[in-house]
């Protein structure tokens, strides 16, 4: 018996917390499931939750005009005001193209206004890829800080230096970097 049809159960018992824990969970080993989004939704509009329904069935094909999607949707929107607030309420556990057209669609609308607001949002699991070139350590340098400043003790001054925390950070990353493509090359060789 799949989890779907456990939880179909525990409704059928009125237990909607059960079902909606059970489907949380789930959605944590099988992020982008239709089936559990779509379960998850109605089990939400049970509770009494519209503004939850509205954020599971925000990642599923339903319908922007759909009547029932509508006003869970409305709901979503009227609960979280600001775009990066409804966009962390998305039970978001896979990367966006893992999701239908719509829900796709209704990402990109979402990523497009908290852009406009002037704030950054990349749905949680989708991968940020660096530069073509490589990591550059300027890219830690906060020209904002005077390093001119007394904090440094060790004679160096100007817009050109950088900190050891900066360097370290920066020498951190590189080394992941290398490291995690050298475990992919080994993997692919002996794997």
């Amino acid at each position: 018996m799949d989890v779907i049809d456990r939880a179909q159960e525990d409704l059928g018992r009125g237990d909607t917390i059960g079902a909606r824990d059970r489907l949380v969970r789930a959605l944590r080993r099988n992020p982008a499931s239709p089936g559990i989004l779509e379960l998850l939704a109605y089990t939400q509009l049970v509770l009494g939750d519209r503004a939850a329904a509205g954020a599971a069935w925000f990642l599923t094909d339903k319908s922007d005009d759909d009547p029932t999607a509508s006003g869970a949707f409305a709901a979503l929107a009227s609960k979280y005001r600001s775009p990066l607030a409804l966009a962390e309420a998305l039970p978001i556990h896979a990367p966006s193209d893992w999701y239908p057209a719509r829900a796709r669609n209704r990402l990109e609308r979402l990523e497009a206004a908290v852009e406009a607001n002037g704030q950054r949002w990349v749905p949680p699991r989708d991968v940020v890829y660096f530069y073509e070139d490589g990591l550059n350590s300027d890219d830690f340098y906060d020209p904002t800080v005077d390093y001119d400043d007394a904090e440094f003790d060790d004679g160096r001054a100007g817009s050109s230096y950088r900190s050891v925390r900066q360097r370290a950070i920066a020498a951190t990353i590189v080394i992941a970097i290398a490291a995690t493509s050298a475990s992919v090359v080994l993997a692919l060789i002996f794997g």
